[in-house]
């Protein structure tokens, strides 16, 4: 791998650390290639294992992604700081748990039918948001994919295996902040339906040489837009249907 690569992704990672160090400027990194390149060379330095993904489908049919690392990863009623985790944010998601391996893929790829079958759950879940750029998340996009999509972790709650018998694209959704609602809608998810998003992040990882591997779980994007999470505060994602999930921010 290229020097200036693994220099770059070594500053992420100080910048990761240590909140007071500037943002970093990845002016050097051109291509998307480099930037999933330089995911790779983030993992490998923090020697850390990755727990799950983080997909973006955008209109035109491709994906934008980035692995979640296992030191991310955190559970329903913990506490977490605002700083190296979400000083950007949070959103309310819905995560899928792989619990199968996916067969070989046709010429055709993945579909919805090749994939459901490995689908063991679906749980509510907080993405925290913490860009390391200096232009956080208006920085072009291989600047965005070297920074994990500015992922600061997730917050996962309890898995529902008869996720089937819900509505997607048109499940309730609610966030509390304080025992206040802040937001209640139906549906409201970018792609419709997020399992569409799990389908097209297969064929993505497969044409990479990867593959969504049992235990590893999708983060898919937000019902609920961001919410600036404050200091002390109790927020809870509540999706119908679903255990409700819950974060305490750091006081």
């Amino acid at each position: 791998m290229k020097k200036r690569l693994s220099d770059a992704a070594y500053r992420l990672i100080v910048k990761r650390r240590d909140s007071s160090v500037d943002a970093i400027n990845l002016s050097s990194v051109d291509t998307t290639e480099e930037a999933y390149d330089i995911q790779e060379c983030t993992l490998a330095l923090l020697g850390v294992n990755v727990a799950g993904w983080k997909a973006s489908l955008l209109t035109d049919g491709s994906v934008m992604s980035a692995p979640i690392f296992d030191c991310d990863l955190f559970f329903s009623g913990e506490t977490l700081p605002i700083q190296r985790r979400m000083k950007d944010g949070v959103e309310c998601e819905l995560a899928f748990v792989i619990d199968t391996m996916l067969g070989p893929r046709s010429i055709s790829g993945y579909n919805r039918a090749d994939v459901i079958p490995c689908v063991g759950g679906i749980m509510a879940a907080f993405e925290l948001l913490d860009s390391r750029l200096v232009e956080l998340f208006q920085s072009p996009t291989p600047h965005l994919l070297a920074d994990n999509l500015g992922n600061g972790g997730v917050v996962l709650g309890m898995a529902n295996a008869l996720w089937q018998e819900h509505n997607l694209a048109e499940i309730a959704v609610e966030l509390t902040v304080d025992n206040e609602t802040v937001l209640s809608r139906r549906g409201g998810h970018p792609a419709g339906d997020p399992l569409d998003v799990v389908v097209a992040l297969a064929n993505h990882l497969a044409d990479r040489g990867k593959v969504l591997e049992p235990g590893h779980f999708i983060m898919t994007g937000s019902y609920t837009g961001v919410h600036k999470a404050k200091p002390g505060q109790h927020l809870i994602a509540t999706f119908t249907g679903f255990e409700s999930t819950v974060l305490h921010v750091a006081a």
